[in-house]
């Protein structure tokens, strides 16, 4: 037959009968030149051939191809002398079926991109009160930060794995988790207050401008300057529970007081080993429950405990009641004072 394009087509897509097989083989094996157009190095290499042909058909065959082909390597000859002897049968099918597959695959194998491993990048986290009230945030290390409304922190996401710094701009109650470690650190303006397993507040609307305040409430903080506060002279100051320091960034001075809460007569808790568990609960609802339970009187105005709530646990065994209303009244900026069997809650 004459060269059969349509046919050749057809059969390299594999969409030939076994009879339509027949006559391609039969073609190939008159006219072994014509399959140059449809070989590449790829097709060859992926072929192994499982049949060899008679050796007076193959050599009439490689004389053919080497007519054309004395200029060329070595390998080449070689390549269509093996081609010419799998053109027969089912091994010229199994041939170009394998050869029309790895075509197909051979560019996508190529454009396959090489994947790395991506690299996590340490973000800024950043947590902000939109609301009225008090806002908690638990934090990773199991810490906690109560923001007034208004305020945000910012911290890096890797918190709690590589480190603890935090930066405040508002108003915040810190409960730090006990970390010996990770010191806990909380950056305002030109200071860095650290913390140990303690509570403490921090208030700083205007760090750049306006004064910077640390009240501490429990445990030990220390409060230290930056470079440039330490070139005015500020130093690091360490704080007891009772004192807070006040810091002026335009003038760069900074100065200790006690706060507002006069010392007063400490009242043992009885009776001992009691655990009160309070979540969200109205200020007057636990100071009535104090007064009953440890039979004193606490003088408040139900009006200026308006939205005032506190969540935490007061345990008998480790505090006084005294320091438990202390903590209360700092938290929510009250005043205490007691004279003989009574306590003032003022605002």
């Amino acid at each position: 037959m004459k060269h059969p394009a349509r046919l050749l087509e057809k059969f390299f897509r594999g969409e030939c009968s076994e009879a339509e097989k027949q006559a391609v083989a039969d073609y190939f094996a008159e006219h072994p030149e014509a399959l140059q157009p449809w070989l590449t190095e790829e097709s060859w290499h992926s072929f192994h051939p499982e049949d060899t042909l008679s050796t007076d058909v193959s050599h009439k065959m490689l004389t053919v191809i080497e007519k054309g082909t004395w200029q060329k390597k070595k390998i080449k000859t070689i390549y269509y002398k093996w081609i010419a002897a799998a053109v027969l049968g089912a091994v010229v099918t199994g041939f170009v079926w394998n050869r029309y597959h790895y075509q197909q695959a051979m560019p996508v194998a190529a454009v396959t991109p090489v994947t790395h491993a991506a690299t996590v990048q340490d973000t800024y986290v950043q947590q902000a009160n939109h609301t009225r009230k008090m806002m908690s945030v638990r934090l990773k290390d199991g810490s906690q930060a109560d923001l007034e409304p208004g305020s945000q922190i910012k911290y890096l996401s890797s918190f709690a794995v590589t480190g603890r710094e935090i930066f405040l701009t508002g108003e915040a109650v810190f409960k730090v988790a006990p970390d010996k470690n990770k010191p806990f650190t909380v950056h305002t303006g030109n200071l860095a207050t650290t913390a140990l397993g303690t509570v403490f507040k921090i208030t700083a609307w205007n760090a750049a401008k306006g004064p910077i305040r640390v009240q501490l409430i429990s445990g030990k903080v220390r409060v230290q300057p930056d470079s440039m506060a330490g070139m005015k002279g500020l130093k690091t100051t360490y704080l007891l529970p009772g004192e807070d320091l006040s810091f002026d960034p335009v003038k760069m001075t900074a100065v200790v007081h006690k706060t507002g809460n006069a010392p007063i007569k400490q009242v043992t808790a009885k009776p001992a080993k009691e655990i009160f568990t309070f979540n969200n609960e109205p200020l007057a609802n636990i100071f009535r429950l104090m007064s009953e339970k440890y039979r004193l009187t606490i003088q408040y105005q139900e009006g200026t405990l308006t939205d005032m709530s506190f969540t935490g646990t007061f345990d008998s065994s480790k505090e006084s009641l005294t320091d438990f209303l202390s903590t209360i009244a700092t938290l929510n900026n009250l005043t205490i004072k007691q004279t003989n069997n009574t306590i003032y809650i003022t605002p």
